[in-house]
């Protein structure tokens, strides 16, 4: 079973880069892949960038995919949903998504249900029920704290559970 995490924070400290990296040690260890290190111009299509292609194939062959993204204006960064533009169809078949989301305010708790689930089933991908939606309060010195953990816990979980069927 391998895991991938897409972190769409912005900074080496964000708190959406802790939250992606604290979900890979729930999960046992895998791969980060940090959009912010990859070209605009590869994650747009502009132009054929190999690290770009390179993240792409490892989240498509990943067993459990952890997609997380500060939420901006109520849906995931153009970021993120750029990176998921360069999967071809029915990429995510199989394929258990944690989707995870940290935001200044619990106000758009539901734009992951929303957006985020249907992004995913656009690509063929399960989502599992538990959706990890963060704010600053669930924070301690920059990184998740023991609620937050206890909920990424239960996402990777069920990720592992839905992957080995």
């Amino acid at each position: 079973m391998t895991t991938v995490a897409v972190s769409a924070g912005e900074t080496a400290t964000s708190k959406t880069r802790a939250l992606a990296a604290a979900a890979l040690e729930a999960a046992g260890g895998g791969q980060l892949v940090e959009l912010r290190d990859l070209s605009a111009d590869g994650l747009l299509g502009r132009t054929d960038d190999a690290h770009v292609a390179a993240a792409v194939e490892a989240a498509a062959r990943a067993s459990i995919l952890i997609l997380a993204s500060p939420v901006y204006r109520a849906t995931v960064t153009g970021a993120l949903k750029s990176f998921l533009d360069r999967f071809p169809a029915e990429a995510l078949r199989e394929t258990a998504v944690v989707l995870a989301a940290t935001a200044g305010s619990p106000l758009h708790y539901l734009s992951l249900d929303t957006g985020g689930r249907a992004l995913v089933a656009s690509l063929g991908g399960w989502t599992v029920p538990t959706v990890v939606y963060a704010t600053g309060d669930d924070f301690v010195d920059g990184s998740p704290g023991p609620a937050l953990l206890t909920t990424v816990e239960r996402a990777i979980a069920e990720a592992k559970q839905l992957a080995s069927r």
